[in-house]
């Protein structure tokens, strides 16, 4: 009996090192903003787990640091906004998309400009000669700001912009190290709720609804020779997305696993349309704006390269 009790200790252990073997484990990048809801809640859920991932999040503050990190191979997957995705591949860099994230909409202001309390500020005019914080320059956040100001007849360059990160954004407000920073959810929420600041423009309306704001990136090479991670973490976040948009209040609570807000800010926090599906047109969107906003050099992007299906 002794050497049969071992015997099925043994097998269960070598079972159970079997199902650890059998997870792909997948390093991935991000902020701990509600735009990647889907993926938070993949991870939360186990939509990620029961489709052998092991999926390692990682918080980085400045997305300028996204790119390099993926040619460098400390991370797998980056989940990056459009315009540093762009430049990136702009700049020589082999990326590509597999699915998206948080996309534009009209229905909700979780991306938005937060200016400190008093500071005046409300239309395009009054930004001028103002130093905005935004989460790093060339960010979708700033080409949003710098779009909202070109419709409203203001020269973006009148304005200063340097970079704050999302976690410190409260703070550099409150200090008035700047008159107002360019952020979303959760940060703006915490701003405003807080009563260190207030919405000074909801940048949404004024941008085409279901534009992809950020997406689930990689090298092509990694793509090229991970294509079930690629598949398996694509479905994961398509079920993310279902379930971030059915259970709000779960999902912020998955979200504040990273986010780590007070529970009555978070439950605050507006979650943006989660759009997996990525095509052609919506990222040559992106392209055409930054051409306008002088971000890429002019060589052609054949944006239907850079989606992995």
């Amino acid at each position: 009996m002794t050497m049969l009790r071992a015997a099925l200790v043994a097998l269960a252990l070598a079972l159970s090192a079997a199902t650890a073997t059998a997870q792909s484990r997948i390093n991935v990048e991000t902020t701990a903003g509600a735009a990647g809801a889907s993926m938070f809640a993949a991870k939360a859920e186990g939509f990620f787990e029961k489709r052998g991932l092991d999926v390692n999040i990682t918080l980085v503050n400045l997305m300028p640091n996204f790119p390099p990190a993926l040619v460098a191979g400390s991370e797998d997957v980056a989940f990056m906004v459009t315009t540093t995705f762009f430049q990136a591949v702009d700049g020589g860099i082999d990326l590509v998309a597999f699915v998206g994230g948080s996309a534009i909409s009209h229905r909700v202001k979780d991306t938005a400009v937060v200016a400190y309390t008093g500071a005046g500020l409300s239309n395009a005019q009054d930004f001028i000669g103002r130093k905005v914080g935004v989460p790093g320059i060339g960010a979708t956040l700033q080409v949003m700001f710098r779009y909202w100001l070109m419709q409203n007849n203001v020269d973006y360059e009148k304005v200063n912009f340097v970079e704050v990160s999302f976690p410190t954004m409260r703070d550099t407000l409150a200090a008035k190290s700047v008159d107002a920073v360019v952020g979303t959810d959760p940060f703006i929420a915490q701003i405003v709720n807080t009563g260190i600041g207030y919405l000074a423009v909801v940048l949404n309306p004024s941008l085409p609804e279901g534009k992809p704001l950020v997406m689930y990136t990689s090298t092509r090479t990694w793509a090229a020779s991970h294509q079930k991670e690629v598949a398996a973490s694509r479905a994961a976040i398509v079920e993310g997305a279902a379930f971030a948009t059915a259970n709000p209040d779960k999902t912020r609570d998955d979200i504040n696993v990273y986010a780590k807000l007070p529970p009555a800010i978070m439950k605050t926090i507006e979650i943006g349309d989660q759009i997996p599906e990525l095509d052609p047109e919506s990222l040559g969107w992106w392209v055409d704006v930054m051409k306008r906003q002088h971000m890429l050099s002019g060589n052609p992007i054949d944006v239907s390269r850079l989606i992995v299906k």
